[in-house]
């Protein structure tokens, strides 16, 4: 009988998401056969695909999850006092808690992603609510007086997160250590997008 208890589900899906991950850092998406998640994730087939019917549906999982933490991140963003303060904040955290294995399910993602109509849709998803997300954080500064009132808020966010994915693609070709060290030039290229030369800081 399948469970219907929704804490169990998500712990179980959790399960699956991470198990599937460790597996495709480690061999790789297409290397790795929905059986060898059953094993790493100590399910049978059965309570899998109760869950995930693919690996394709397993990406989605992975992307919905990051997707989650984003949106998170970003709203808190959206509800500070100081809206620049808490972007520069949340880039110190990307920057601390982004490991090697993060790196690695990103671009095996990302490959998947490039290929898959399905998963393409997802990611595209995820993008967008990210773009309005920091949007309205921007908005929210320009309300306050805190940000260029000329600039446009989803111009200027579009930018933002390409450069947050510029850095991460950095790390990943050049070590992690390029993340801490960009820091204070991603500062600096932000305040001066957001800020008025008057308001600059």
């Amino acid at each position: 009988m399948r469970s219907r208890d929704p804490d169990l589900n998500a712990t179980r899906r959790d399960a699956i998401l991470k198990a599937a991950s460790d597996c495709f850092v480690e061999r790789g998406f297409h290397a790795t056969s929905m059986k060898e998640i059953c094993v790493a994730a100590g399910m049978s087939p059965g309570t899998l695909y109760h869950y995930f019917r693919s690996k394709a549906e397993i990406i989605i999982g992975i992307i919905e999850a990051e997707r989650h933490d984003t949106a998170e991140m970003l709203a808190g963003i959206g509800e500070a006092d100081d809206v620049l303060l808490a972007l520069f904040e949340a880039f110190e955290v990307i920057a601390n808690i982004v490991t090697e294995r993060d790196l690695v399910l990103h671009a095996e993602v990302a490959a998947e992603v490039l290929r898959q109509p399905e998963l393409k849709r997802a990611a595209i998803a995820a993008d967008l609510q990210a773009l309005e997300q920091l949007s309205a954080a921007i908005r929210h500064g320009q309300d306050a007086n805190q940000l260029d009132a000329k600039l446009d808020p989803t111009h200027a966010a579009r930018i933002i997160l390409a450069l947050v994915d510029g850095l991460l693609t950095l790390a990943a070709l050049h070590g992690l250590g390029v993340m801490s060290e960009q820091l204070p030039a991603l500062r600096q290229a932000v305040a001066g997008m957001l800020v008025s030369p008057v308001d600059a800081r």
